[in-house]
């Protein structure tokens, strides 16, 4: 069959010239589909851009407990963390607080270390601490862990950033669900000699105070 086969007809001429602008422009249209892909992606995922203000509503999870130990009682102490659907965890928070008024003098100020057990909350790591039962209320110790990095809950304005990539940043992850664990340890310094008829202060009462500070990302354009 040679050329002149298949211009004979008006049909066949249509056919002819309809099959080379097809494989003239299936080449093209996949040379460029990758940069148009991504440009659909990256303009997707952005959102706003410019200058954004960036606010975080915050709501808060709480638990109390009160326990009295001796020297060198140990307790355990748990906080179950539930997270709503939507929300970020800013920071996780154990404070332990005690006020040793009963003591003979100085030299015999009770104190209070606490160790966590956190091997089953994935992205953060165990601490410890420790302090004294000190005067004016301020005894004791302060845990603290961000589960959003470098989380403060303070607004700010961005610039150099997309909306994409402040949400990004500003998200735990996932992290921090599940059972917080940490047990605490007394140490009561008693006096060496009976004190006014009999050997005071041989134990301490500890205030325990779980803070959870949950967050809703907002990001609006100025």
């Amino acid at each position: 069959m040679d050329f002149q086969d298949l211009v004979d007809t008006p049909q066949k001429v249509k056919t002819l010239a309809g099959t080379v602008v097809f494989l003239v422009a299936f080449p093209v249209y996949f040379a460029a589909l990758p940069s148009l892909v991504e440009g659909d992606i990256a303009g997707g995922s952005s959102g706003l851009t410019g200058t954004l203000k960036v606010s975080f509503e915050e709501s808060e999870n709480t638990q109390s407990e009160s326990v009295t130990l001796g020297d060198g009682d140990s307790y355990e102490t748990t906080f179950d963390l539930i997270v709503e659907p939507g929300m970020s965890i800013g920071y996780v928070e154990l404070q332990v607080s005690c006020f040793d008024n009963d003591d003979p003098g100085p030299g015999f100020t009770d104190s209070v270390e606490g160790q966590s057990e956190l091997s089953e909350i994935e992205g953060v790591e165990d601490q410890n601490a420790e302090g004294d039962c000190s005067g004016g209320g301020e005894g004791g110790f302060t845990i603290r862990w961000d589960v959003t990095e470098n989380y403060s809950g303070s607004e700010y304005s961005e610039e150099e950033m997309s909306e994409g990539e402040i949400r990004q940043l500003w998200n735990d992850g996932g992290n921090g669900r599940g059972e917080w664990s940490a047990t605490i340890t007394a140490t009561i310094e008693n006096a060496p000699v009976p004190v006014a008829g009999g050997i005071i202060d041989n134990d301490e009462d500890f205030e325990i105070n779980w803070t959870a500070v949950f967050y809703n990302l907002t990001i609006d354009a100025e």
